[in-house]
């Protein structure tokens, strides 16, 4: 049936006319969707292991540091830190290391001049938000 046939009906006419608009429509709904849900994902999963080294020898030689890893434990109920908390942990038990007098080995010395770098952002003693 033609599109202007007088047995056409108004819903028809525009399904007709807006189907490709539409179905592209739903298809970059369904990737920002899909992206979004995938960054989430990878905000969520732990951190890497040299990292999560590095957290380990600041816990080790500061009982502030471990107090802090501590209590992000048992507020979030997980052992590895998530990728979206890494910097504020890192600056906060770097500088509770550092107050505590506590040394960072040399082979840690990059990651520290980078969590060091964080220090002013994250000021304080408190846990990540989210």
């Amino acid at each position: 049936m033609p599109p202007d046939s007088p047995f056409a009906t108004p819903t028809r006419r525009f399904v007709r006319r807006w189907a490709y608009a539409l179905s592209a429509a739903v298809g970059i709904a369904a990737v920002l969707v899909g992206l979004r849900l995938w960054t989430d994902h990878q905000l969520d999963a732990p951190i890497d292991v040299e990292y999560a080294e590095f957290l380990d020898v600041l816990a080790q030689r500061s009982a502030q540091a471990r107090g802090y890893r501590a209590s992000y434990r048992h507020h979030f109920g997980r052992d590895a830190v998530a990728s979206r908390h890494f910097e504020q942990v890192c600056a906060t038990m770097l500088r509770m290391a550092e107050s505590d007098g506590a040394a960072v080995p040399s082979s840690h010395a990059a990651m520290a001049d980078g969590c060091r770098r964080l220090i002013p952002k994250y000021a304080g003693d408190a846990l990540p938000r989210d």
